[in-house]
């Protein structure tokens, strides 16, 4: 057909359409024909040209395809067009876990790199009143009093918190999970990956990382054969043999840990709690004897209680033979000897074993269960659920979780270690605990620290008790029972329904 003939079919259609249209509105609406009829009469008698017809058609398809744009999900392409967008004249909100001084370092090492400002809510975990009741947000008080972490953390871009909080952040729902690391990144050990993951869902950022390790110095290496065989036994004997210089971390705070180390090395049953009931287990004989043993050898140890660094940092120096330990940094000033520590010969390796030659059911012989345990003072970084700058505050925690720019963060701030950034404090080992760490966070076998609502509180009862038996105040079959009688009305408190998801989400059961 030829093509006017064609465009004088599409007129004609195109008119008829139009009267047909016209003559039904004028039956079916004849006041809305009456009221149009002050128009222009050339719009209404004038039937639309092929002209007006086709813009018609441009206008609705580019609505149409606005419409379409609009409602559908938005594409990775579109995320890092939006995440490219960021501004710089509104503050991040950043709720840390720390001190004044960290803070004030964080904002100075931050500002090297960004004009983005930073307005920072410094917390200490929440006391045991804080901690036991599940109110609703109160409002802003005085300035000067101590926020609390879940009042700040709701109106919050970032937090930075201890990795003993991770379940109650999820159960108070003041955090988001973790974005997807965009392809080409390289993906967390292992080990830190299972820390963070709460719920089956990555929670957060670890920012500390650091794990206990045995150190043996030069004085005790011709007494072990290897330190990666050494038992807890020989651990024993080696502190009865030289009095005062075989330690472990029993300061407050740290004794409890110290028992939950000990326990993840020598246990393979279920982890402190009934998985059905949720009954404590600490009563049982395997955990009453594991404390016995740690109450006999730190009896033969240094006076004075330690933490971590002290004792990493003494082994490297000289002054202790043995303990266990990781590198932190310091805020008060070190002696002399102390700062001789780097010429230190340290051999670094896993926790002692339960006993040499125990075989699997497999007949292999173990060296030791695999489990592992993050201190709960490790410190976690995660999008506050109020976040209301996703973009910026996505960018400003990979940088704090080791992103260029961000190494004085690690030299200045205690318990920031995380795995792609390089250690400055680790010559007290000769260098030796980085790369023994390394290949400590390819085992997934991570058990939680008591990640459960008001974990605080759970495990300074934990602390409270271990150090009283350390001290000779109570016997270890008295004090597993006190911590289990309390744990037991703690969950009570909190309801042990609630308690036990929140138990078995951190085991990654849920």
């Amino acid at each position: 057909m030829p093509a006017k003939t064609r465009l004088a079919k599409i007129e004609s259609a195109d008119r008829d359409a139009f009267r047909s249209a016209s003559a039904d509105d004028a039956e079916q609406h004849p006041a809305i024909l009456a009221s149009s009829s002050s128009r222009s009469i050339h719009s209404q008698n004038t039937p639309p040209t092929l002209w007006q017809r086709r813009q018609w058609l441009a206008w609705t398809s580019i609505a149409g395809t606005a419409v379409l744009t609009g409602c559908r999900e938005s594409s990775s392409t579109d995320e890092a067009e939006s995440a490219s967008i960021i501004r710089t004249d509104v503050p991040l909100r950043i709720v840390w876990t720390g001190t004044d001084s960290d803070a004030e370092t964080l904002r100075r090492t931050w500002q090297s790199i960004s004009e983005q400002p930073l307005q920072i809510t410094v917390v200490t975990p929440p006391t045991e009143s804080a901690s036991s009741q599940d109110s609703p947000d109160k409002p802003d008080g005085d300035a000067d009093q101590e926020a609390s972490i879940w009042d700040a953390a709701a109106k919050a871009d970032v937090i930075v918190f201890p990795l003993s909080q991770l379940g109650e952040m999820v159960s108070r729902e003041r955090i988001m999970p973790s974005r997807k690391s965009p392809s080409g990144t390289k993906p967390n050990p292992p080990a830190v990956r299972v820390a963070t993951t709460f719920g089956q869902e990555s929670r957060a950022l670890c920012l500390g990382g650091a794990l206990p390790a045995l150190l043996v110095g030069e004085k005790a290496t011709s007494k072990v054969s290897t330190s990666s065989t050494i038992t807890w036994d020989d651990l024993e004997k080696l502190a009865a043999e030289f009095p005062g210089k075989v330690a472990e971390p029993t300061a407050e705070g740290w004794a409890g840990v110290s028992y939950l180390w000990r326990l993840a090395s020598v246990l393979s049953a279920s982890w402190l709690f009934d998985r059905d009931t949720l009954e404590p287990l600490l009563t049982q004989p395997e955990y009453v004897d594991v404390l016995r043993q740690m109450v006999a050898t730190t009896q033969q140890g240094p006076d004075s209680f330690m933490t971590p660094g002290e004792i990493f940092r003494n082994v490297g120096s000289g002054k202790l033979v043995a303990g266990i330990g990781f590198p932190q940094v310091e805020i008060d000033p070190v002696d002399e000897d102390d700062e001789s520590a780097s010429a230190g010969n340290v051999q670094v390796s896993g926790l002692p074993i339960a006993e040499r030659g125990v075989a699997n059911a497999d007949g292999v012989i173990m060296e030791r269960t695999g489990r592992a345990v993050f201190a709960p003072q490790t410190l976690a970084g995660s999008l506050a659920a109020s976040c209301r700058q996703t973009a910026a505050a996505n960018q400003f925690l990979k940088w704090l979780a080791g992103g260029e720019g961000s190494e004085p963060l690690y030299r200045s701030i205690p318990g920031l270690q995380h795995p792609t950034t390089e250690s400055s404090i680790d010559g007290a080992a000769g260098g030796n605990y980085q790369p023994w760490l390394r290949s400590a966070w390819q085992n997934p076998n991570v058990m939680p620290p008591l990640n459960l609502v008001g974990g605080d509180r759970y495990l300074a009862v934990l602390d409270s008790e271990i150090r009283k038996c350390l001290t000779g105040d109570q016997s270890p079959e008295d004090a597993c029972a006190a911590i289990s009688e309390s744990w037991s009305e703690l969950h009570k408190e909190y309801g042990v329904k609630k308690q036990k998801r929140s138990w078995q989400q951190a085991l990654g059961l849920l």
